[in-house]
């Protein structure tokens, strides 16, 4: 194995080892894996969405306040360069008694082994729908971009007229 391949592999896997701690709660041991200065993202424009460090990322976990276990189901994870992708949907009870069950996107990217992004892309209707607390329903933020390194922009070349009946 390349030494690419040997980092990229190492990476994939230190996005298990974060997945593990958190949901053994474990959040310290999780947010050992980041870099100092880490940045996050959480998608939407919620009180606790956008931008945030590593500090306001922890305090926005609390958020979702839980009944029991949060079950997490893996799928299709990606890895290329710095960057690892991975798709997941949860499912959980929450304090409220409503059902919680959501998907995501996240986004890891890394230096030197650490962690120094992560983006969290969740169904924030969902979220809207099922948690009732100030961070969720409170005013909302100015939406922040999530586009850090822009390889392309495009621009569509038409304009609707009319309707379609």
């Amino acid at each position: 194995m390349t030494a690419v391949g040997s980092t990229i592999e190492h990476n994939k896997e230190r996005v298990w080892q974060w997945f593990d701690h958190a949901l053994a709660g474990e959040l310290d041991k999780a947010m050992a894996l980041h870099h100092d200065h880490c940045r996050f993202f959480v998608s939407g424009d919620m009180p606790y969405g956008g931008w945030m460090d590593k500090a306001a990322y922890m305090n926005q976990t609390g958020v979702l306040q839980l009944a029991g276990p949060i079950t997490m189901r893996f799928g299709d994870i990606t890895a290329e360069g710095d960057r690892v992708w991975l798709e997941a949907d949860s499912e959980a009870t929450l304090a409220n008694g409503n059902a919680y069950q959501n998907h995501y996107v996240f986004l890891f990217r890394f230096d030197g082994g650490k962690i120094i992004e992560l983006k969290e892309f969740v169904d924030t209707l969902h979220v809207y729908r099922v948690i009732d607390s100030q961070a969720v329903r409170g005013q909302p933020r100015p939406r922040d971009p999530f586009v850090t390194r822009p390889s392309k922009t495009l621009t569509s070349h038409w304009a609707q007229k009319g309707s379609a009946d």
